[in-house]
């Protein structure tokens, strides 16, 4: 039934997105080459990823089970479902904005994250155009919820689900606005102000889901209804050919891209380690609401 559900669904709600596009998009006459730079950058992640998944999956499970992982069992008999969902939507939110957080101060993981933000034709696909190399070593080296807790598939199912639509689609090119409840859960408008080139809007919405997370650790943008800024790197840098996006990390930019005026690479991302610490050590700050306007 699950996979008759993913058959039938996705392909469907895929196919809803892409009419979306072409009868209502954000931008209407986007370069023919960007959008093919933009499949065969995702073609090279998805086929990169594919062939080193079991090496990957391996590596994982070896740091896992040399750490004694699952300490937690998430259990989804029963009414122990709704709670164990909860905590696995709130640990994957801590997770993933951590992570994000880091890939745009840390050197090494900009490096390669950059690739992502080099778009500047946002589309459907582009939520698979990331480097070939980050899944890779987020699912060999970095296992930290399979570490913490059990996570049984069918909760694994149920949490792709609630994902695929606010995470995987983030990136269509849709014009629409949730307007007043644009905090309430991640949307392409709202995940496009992190995509944009605006000095305004720089480190904002680094959440999956929930932007909630964002206002907690001052990081929330809520867009204006009309709020559809220009996205990409400042200054603009794109790989120019399939080799630039394969060795993206050694050809990509030394400047740290959308945040705003071109400025040094390990000057920026000394000061956004610095700063992200102590964000996660200082979590309340009095008379502050962390939304950006």
């Amino acid at each position: 039934m699950k996979g008759l559900l993913l058959i039938a669904g996705i392909p469907t709600i895929i196919a809803f997105l892409l009419w979306l596009e072409k009868t209502n998009p954000i931008e209407k006459d986007q370069p023919r080459s960007e959008i093919i730079c933009n499949y065969k950058l995702v073609a090279i992640n998805v086929i990169v990823n594919q062939l080193l998944k079991p090496a990957a999956s391996l590596c994982a499970a070896s740091l896992v089970n040399a750490m004694g992982g699952g300490f937690f069992e998430l259990r989804t008999d029963g009414w122990w479902l709704v709670p164990s969902l909860i905590v696995f939507i709130l640990a994957m939110e801590l997770y993933s904005y951590s992570i994000h957080r880091l890939q745009h101060a840390v050197p090494a993981l900009w490096a390669m994250h950059s690739l992502h933000h080099s778009a500047e034709s946002l589309t459907l696909v582009v939520g698979a155009r990331h480097y070939w190399f980050e899944g890779v070593a987020m699912v060999a080296f970095l296992p930290l919820l399979d570490v913490v807790f059990k996570i049984p598939s069918d909760l694994l199912f149920v949490g792709a689900l609630l994902y695929f639509l606010p995470d995987q689609c983030a990136h269509v090119n849709i014009r629409f606005s949730l307007g007043r409840f644009a905090l309430w859960i991640n949307n392409p408008q709202y995940h496009r102000i992190h995509h944009s080139i605006r000095p305004e809007h720089r480190d904002k919405n680094f959440c999956k889901l929930l932007p909630i997370i964002d206002v907690i650790f001052g990081t929330a943008w809520k867009p204006a209804a009309d709020e559809f800024p220009p996205t990409g790197l400042v200054p603009s840098k794109k790989p120019a050919t399939l080799i630039d996006g394969f060795l993206w990390p050694f050809r990509g930019p030394r400047s740290v891209g959308a945040r705003g005026a071109p400025t040094d690479f390990y000057e920026i991302a000394a000061k956004e380690s610095l700063e992200f610490l102590d964000v996660m050590g200082n979590l309340a700050k009095p008379n502050s609401t962390g939304i950006g306007r």
